[in-house]
């Protein structure tokens, strides 16, 4: 017969060795994926995790830092460019805006009827 105690015993032991067990299987699984780690740092050169470490972000920082400069720069150079052929593009490029202008104000719903009128009584 068993009594109370022993069947408690038994539920114990019974969790201790499922405990175990897990215990066991995570041990298991770490020593697979320690020597999955130890074979890779073997096959793969010391240089190449050298660059992986120390090379590469500071590559990935430099082209940061230059993406900031870029366009921080780029308005100061345009205005620089602009200007500094006394007439030269900046005239350029009001001549192109007056051009612009007078072309957005020709597609005015009067101008465009004006001028249609206008070709039929030529033709």
């Amino acid at each position: 017969m068993t009594t109370p105690e022993s069947h408690s015993t038994v539920e114990q032991l019974e969790q201790d060795a499922l405990v175990g067990g897990y215990a066991a299987a995570g041990a298991v699984r770490g020593v697979e994926v320690a020597a999955i780690v130890l074979i890779g740092l073997l096959v793969c050169p010391p240089l190449a995790i050298l660059v992986t470490v120390v090379v590469l972000p500071l590559l990935v920082i430099g082209l940061a830092l230059g993406l900031v400069v870029a366009v921080l720069t780029v308005p100061y150079v345009l205005v620089q460019h602009l200007r500094g052929h006394h007439g030269g593009h900046a005239a350029v490029l009001a001549h192109r805006l007056r051009v612009a202008g007078r072309a957005v104000v020709d597609l005015a719903p009067h101008r465009i009827d004006a001028a249609a009128r206008k070709a039929h009584l030529h033709s």
